[in-house]
């Protein structure tokens, strides 16, 4: 009796086993978070403020998640190849780069993002569209993970992680790029 028992958990947790990397194989191989907020300001005002890492830690959330955070840039100030890479101890900023892989003049800012021992394909994407007076920026971000399973099943999590993340970051934008247009 007590052999069949542990053949059946085995066996059990074979099929768990199984079952999961199957299913893990069904899993998307992409991952997207994507929050927009509408700003009353021109594209003229949000523009300078995601075009480059000068004036980036000003409103991106992670900064104030990490005072001690260290920040290295390089390359241009603003544009294609202006770079910043962080280091942090804080678990939830981590380590990595971002670095401008495209810049479209008051339209879009696309970014490559690593991340310090995570494989993958990242991009974070600032789209502005004019609306009236103002300007709605959506904040995208996707990561192609391949047949990482583990990446496959931490994609069905990421909106949960960083959502809120993108809204404060938004929110940060927002209020920053408003001051500033008043100030004008």
């Amino acid at each position: 009796m007590p052999f069949s028992v542990l053949r059946n958990f085995v066996l059990g947790t074979l099929v768990l086993i199984a079952g999961l990397i199957a299913g893990g194989f069904l899993l998307p191989d992409t991952a997207r978070v994507e929050r927009s907020v509408r700003v009353q300001a021109g594209p003229a005002q949000v523009f300078p403020l995601i075009n480059g890492f000068t004036r980036f830690n000003e409103w991106q959330p992670w900064a104030r998640m990490d005072p001690g955070m260290k920040i290295e840039r390089s390359g241009p100030a603003e544009g294609v190849g202006a770079r910043q890479a962080w280091f942090s101890e804080n678990q939830g900023v981590g380590s990595g780069s971002l670095e401008i892989v495209e810049s479209v003049p008051l339209e879009r800012v696309r970014m490559q993002v690593a991340y310090t021992g995570f494989d993958g394909d990242n991009l974070s994407t600032f789209a502005l569209k004019p609306e009236g007076e103002g300007t709605l920026v959506t904040w995208t971000y996707e990561t192609h993970v391949g047949g990482n399973l583990i990446g496959r099943y931490f994609g069905l999590m990421l909106d949960g992680m960083v959502g809120k993340d993108y809204e404060t970051g938004l929110l940060n934008l927002k209020l920053l790029a408003e001051r500033e247009a008043a100030l004008r």
